[in-house]
């Protein structure tokens, strides 16, 4: 451990003079591998898992932790394929160095490999602090300085082709760290369900929403049937009262550009101690942005001793519950076509009177919003 603390310092602090004393050094690559690279990527694994599954990310207006199995697999997932691109590295730093004078020597290429991403792993602590991410980038900068400054170096091309040599590797390395970053971001979402706490809306077709309303729009505010806006005032949407509570705060709001906007309503109701926020959001990307959705979602039940956390289909629809029996509070909500995310959060309610809030908004009711976008 304390050579490989020696190591990292050299390599940050001057590399120009430890490249020279890994150019001499003998060593296996599966050495190297199991020495080095892993205790180094085991860095950015762990700050993954603490990242999602204790500090959390925002998503629907909220902070949201992942369950703790998935995000441990999704990390597991990045630790194998940081392993497996510094060996494909590797091989094609091998395959280029004799196309630039350089003589093929796998065990060389690996060190220039292994060593060249000491920067970036060790930055990926920042990963578990969004804020810090802008750091962690600059540390992948810094890599690639390290290849281009170790290249020569390592792989002793020939002086006048030193230079093209070393940008070349460099060129291969971005190639190699952004295939490895899309394949990382296919596999953990949006269908990886590392957000199972999200709630969401039901499918906005008549067929699929299950709901206790009337046939006949209401002209009123009754307290479960949302009313009908007039022009694009879609905060009209949001009941005076709700669960017998007062309205106290309503607002909506657009973003992004004409036909992939989204169109977020929110309203806050009270009685007392008693408060409950209702959430209703369009965007074409809401399933993305909250990390799962589609045929792939998997549905789960958890029960604790005071409380319960479950998701399940409901026809097409995905509905997630949580609650707490203790503190008489959750949320309740669905999601539909992975466009539609109704929500519905309380406190000194009753379960029911979450969903009965949830159910209020029909197929009608959302594609207003649909429309705004």
């Amino acid at each position: 451990m304390l050579a490989l603390i020696a190591r990292v310092k050299n390599l940050l602090l001057q590399p120009a003079t430890e490249w020279d004393a890994i150019d001499r050094e003998e060593v296996e690559p599966r050495r190297l591998a199991l020495r080095y690279v892993a205790p180094l990527a085991v860095i950015p694994t762990v700050a993954i898992i603490v990242a999602l599954a204790v500090v959390g990310v925002q998503a629907g207006g909220e902070w949201v932790r992942a369950p703790i199995l998935g995000v441990v697999l999704s990390a597991i997932i990045f630790f194998v394929m940081t392993i497996a691109a510094v060996f494909a590295f590797a091989a094609i730093i091998n395959w280029l160095a004799p196309r630039f004078g350089a003589e093929k020597n796998y065990r060389q290429a690996f060190k220039l490999s292994a060593y060249s991403v000491t920067a970036a792993l060790v930055a990926g602590v920042l990963a578990a602090a969004p804020a810090l991410q802008v750091f962690a980038l600059m540390a992948g900068a810094y890599s690639l300085y390290l290849l281009f400054l170790g290249a020569p170096k390592v792989m002793h091309p020939p002086p006048k082709s030193a230079l093209n040599f070393s940008i070349a590797t460099t060129f291969a390395a971005i190639a190699v760290a952004l295939v490895v970053g899309v394949a990382a971001m296919l596999a953990v979402a949006p269908n990886a369900n590392l957000f199972p706490n999200l709630s969401f809306v039901e499918q906005p077709q008549p067929a699929l929403i299950e709901t206790t309303l009337p046939a006949e729009p209401s002209s009123r505010h009754d307290g479960v049937r949302p009313a009908r806006p007039t022009g694009s005032d879609l905060r009209a949407v949001a009941p005076d009262t709700l669960a017998g509570m007062a309205r106290v705060a309503v607002g909506v709001e657009r973003s992004g550009q004409p036909g992939q906007r989204t169109v977020r309503l929110e309203a806050e109701y009270r009685d007392g101690a008693r408060s409950l926020t209702m959430q209703i959001t369009y965007s074409p990307s809401i399933a993305q942005v909250i990390g799962f959705g589609g045929v792939s979602t998997s549905e789960f039940d958890r029960e604790t001793s005071d409380g319960y956390s479950r998701r399940r289909r409901q026809g097409d629809a995905i509905v997630v519950e949580d609650w707490n029996s203790s503190s008489q509070a959750g949320s309740y909500g669905r999601l539909a076509q992975d466009r539609f995310y109704v929500k519905a959060s309380g406190r000194g309610v009753s379960a029911d009177e979450l969903r009965v809030a949830v159910d209020a908004f029909d197929a009608e009711t959302l594609a207003l919003f649909a429309a705004e976008s």
